[in-house]
């Protein structure tokens, strides 16, 4: 896990989300400008250090006069999972904080009574996503309930900044009555289909400004210079199995990148396992702890130095590639050599945000958040253990 001090006079926040491929057709890809039957936040904050002690809280929202209940999985960066389900109330919107689970109603650290809405905690001192989605009563499948929305805001206390932005929601689509049973319970079905869930975007596009750390630019209008200093990363593959014996997603992003001239740069890329978080301009230095090896390639590119350009446009792909196999290992025991993690490679959409360093002299912290149309990518599942219902007593 990266530990970074975010200190940010300006923090832009850019959530990379799909939009429809063709203007006349249905929308059919997961976005943050609609509501939906399943949400999903790609960045949870917990991280404590010595430079940051950060927090997120998340908001969901029932736009709708009857109650639902909704299952979430707290998925942090190696793929482990703590999940719950909760009921939220008819045209409810509730609160709840990543690092003690708590939320909702008054706030009251010395008395936990005053919190009506109790999850369990995200993972301490660490990084991670969040999925959601309507189930039925009992649990055991995933229901149409397209009236959730959410945003969830990063917080951090030591360095006095925070940013926020919308959880990417997917709608489930072609249903008669509202409260269906959408597909297979356990299996979540992101294809865009009638009868299924809107689809993960195929690509991702967004604007960055190319790590700079020794150039000022006149940019606000009023001789004010600011100071365009990191662009982090952080990415989720749609292709996810939450289930107790699951298997971890591994993937690599592939870049393509635009200057201001309109030249365009390959060959960037960053090997990841489950959830990625980093620098734009240190990817290539980032190297996976227990092989030792680089997780990917070509961070300069994203530099002043390396574009030529201030501004640069970004498209990141999801594919399999052989590239990442033997990077992402379990550490050497007694016993014997660590196991690659990352044989079974795929090509899986991704979610993602950025966040940039802006230091603005003389001016306020601002947040702002943005999202981009990037195409209808291929079908993707999220597995997810559904519960069983209590045994009846036997007739006699």
């Amino acid at each position: 896990m990266l530990k970074k001090t975010l200190v940010f006079s300006l923090a832009i926040v850019w959530l990379l989300v799909g939009a429809c491929t063709i203007a006349s057709a249905a929308q059919n890809v997961g976005n943050t400008s609609q509501k939906g039957s399943v949400l999903i936040f790609p960045k949870i904050d917990t991280t404590t250090d010595d430079n940051n002690a950060r927090d997120t809280i998340i908001q969901l929202s029932n736009d709708y006069p009857r109650g639902v209940m909704v299952k979430c999985y707290w998925v942090d960066s190696d793929q482990t999972i703590q999940d719950f389900m909760f009921l939220v109330t008819i045209t409810q919107p509730v609160w709840f904080r990543a690092s003690d689970g708590l939320g909702t109603a008054s706030y009251n650290l010395n008395d936990a009574s005053t919190n009506p809405m109790t999850v369990p905690p995200f993972f301490s001192n660490s990084v991670g996503e969040l999925k959601c989605w309507a189930v039925n009563f009992e649990g055991t499948s995933q229901i149409n309930w397209n009236h959730l929305y959410g945003t969830a805001t990063v917080l951090d206390y030591r360095n006095l900044t925070a940013y926020q932005y919308n959880s990417v929601n997917f709608t489930a689509r072609g249903f008669a009555a509202l409260g269906q049973e959408v597909g297979t319970g356990g299996d979540i079905v992101l294809s865009g289909a009638n009868l299924a869930y809107d689809a993960c975007p195929q690509y991702l596009i967004f604007n960055f400004f190319s790590f700079a750390p020794t150039k000022e630019v006149a940019i606000d209008g009023e001789g004010q210079t600011v100071k365009f200093n990191k662009t982090d990363l952080t990415l989720v593959p749609c292709k996810q199995d939450l289930r107790q014996d699951r298997i971890p997603t591994c993937t690599k992003a592939k870049f393509d990148i635009w200057n201001e001239n309109e030249t365009k740069y390959t060959g960037a890329y960053q090997c990841f396992k489950c959830w990625f978080e980093g620098y734009l301009n240190e990817i290539g230095t980032i190297l996976d702890p227990n092989s030792g090896r680089a997780t990917g390639f070509g961070g300069e590119k994203f530099t002043f130095s390396g574009l030529h350009t201030l501004m640069g446009r970004m498209r990141a792909t999801g594919v399999s590639s052989t590239v990442c196999a033997n990077i992402f290992k379990t550490p050497n025991t007694v016993y014997g050599p660590g196991a690659d993690k990352c044989k079974s490679q795929v090509t899986s959409p991704l979610l993602g945000i950025t966040s940039t360093q802006i230091f603005f002299t003389g001016k306020s912290e601002l947040t702002a958040a943005t999202g981009v149309g990037a195409g209808s990518g291929e079908v993707s599942h999220i597995l997810w253990d559904p519960q069983g219902l209590p045994p009846e007593a036997p007739a006699k």
